[in-house]
């Protein structure tokens, strides 16, 4: 069970403090931007912009940006230099001299393309729903269709989906169907790349997120801080926190210690 982390910033602090660097892994909607009813009015708080920007500027943590949105989506809503951006589930990745996408993914553009229009043409007569191709992977955003639609949309993506079983699959969101590719990678497996690609190889690792495709990261930093942003969801991640509210004290608080013990020259 998931302790509560702003009660254990002692035990976190004691975790931390023989890092010579941090590396800050932080899930974009749901951990620091609420959840909206409409995916593109989801925006950064001014109070949660300007600690991001405090503890960007610190050179002991380095700062990643995770999100299902596309990376050039991600940046106009983070606006922040300085930040490793990493997209579409971890299938791109960009910032602080670093560029990856996912080279099997990337060579299936057009076969989601053809995907999204057939789910589009199933799901145009179904008030609330969008479809949402991202170039690498696909949503299906049902967060405003009748409850009544629910089991007609999961039936029609499940359905489509399945024409196109041996080239992507399907992962349940907060009120959104993910299609994704098949390629074996994920955000645990974005995670490690970047923390091999960091300057000095040796950060170590926190990562706070809020969605089922964040529990792939938390699988692969077992020995480091991971936290599972919600009340309601089982998790393998070691800490928990309500909301975006406790991800801003955290974060302040992670940047005051910074701003204490800057990293060593």
């Amino acid at each position: 069970m998931a302790k509560p982390l702003l009660q254990s910033l002692t035990e976190v602090d004691a975790r931390i403090q023989n890092a010579s660097r941090l590396a800050l892994f932080l899930d974009f909607d749901g951990t620091l931007a609420p959840i909206a009813p409409d995916p593109a009015a989801v925006q950064l708080s001014d109070w949660m912009r300007e600690t991001l920007q405090r503890i960007v500027e610190r050179d002991s943590v380095v700062t990643t940006i995770m999100s299902g949105r596309p990376v050039e989506d991600l940046f106009v809503r983070v606006r922040l230099e300085n930040v490793i951006y990493c997209g579409n589930h971890g299938l791109e990745i960009f910032g602080r001299g670093l560029s990856f996408v996912e080279p099997e993914a990337d060579g299936r553009r057009d076969r989601l393309r053809r995907l999204t229009e057939v789910l589009q043409g199933r799901l145009e007569r179904i008030p609330g729903v969008r479809v949402e191709d991202k170039g690498l992977s696909a949503s299906v955003h049902y967060r405003q269709a009748a409850a009544c639609d629910i089991p007609a949309i999961e039936q029609a993506v499940r359905a489509s989906v399945a024409t196109a079983g041996a080239w992507f699959r399907l992962n349940n969101g907060r009120h959104v169907f993910e299609v994704v590719p098949r390629t074996g990678w994920h955000k645990g497996a974005a995670v490690k790349w970047i923390l091999t690609h960091l300057e000095d190889g040796r950060a170590f690792p926190i990562y706070l997120g809020d969605d089922n495709t964040d529990e792939d990261a938390f699988a692969v930093l077992q020995d480091s801080i991971t936290v599972r942003v919600g009340v309601d969801a089982a998790t393998c991640a070691q800490y928990g926190v309500p909301g975006p509210t406790e991800v801003y004290r955290f974060i302040s608080w992670l940047e005051g210690r910074a701003a204490a013990h800057p990293a060593p020259q």
